[in-house]
């Protein structure tokens, strides 16, 4: 259904900006603020001594968000031009997704 919860069809997450709610705006805010949030949350070293090969909790969260389908809603927030306003959220999200990644 929709991100409001209205509306009768069960059509795919994007609306058109026109046919948008307010409420709805405020919902996609709060949301991606809150995934920010999450991420954010420095490592707990005490959390993180498990056994060598163990998923941190940064990585249960991340696959959480993979599995949920978000990482899919944040590539299509990030890609759309009329969801442009969602950009710096996006780009927050994404650069904590990749915080604790070491390059090789």
């Amino acid at each position: 259904g929709s991100l409001g919860g209205r509306g009768g069809s069960d059509s795919s997450i994007p609306q058109d900006w026109e046919q948008r709610q307010d409420e709805d705006t405020l919902l996609i805010e709060r949301i991606l603020l809150l995934v920010r949030n999450v991420l954010h949350v420095p490592p707990d070293p005490t959390e993180e001594q498990g056994v060598d090969g163990d998923a941190s909790v940064h990585d249960r969260v991340l696959w959480a968000l993979h599995i949920s389908g978000m990482d899919d809603l944040l590539k299509f927030l990030a890609s759309a031009q009329v969801e442009q306003q969602w950009a710096l959220h996006v780009l927050e999200i994404i650069s904590l997704m990749f915080r604790d990644q070491v390059s090789e």
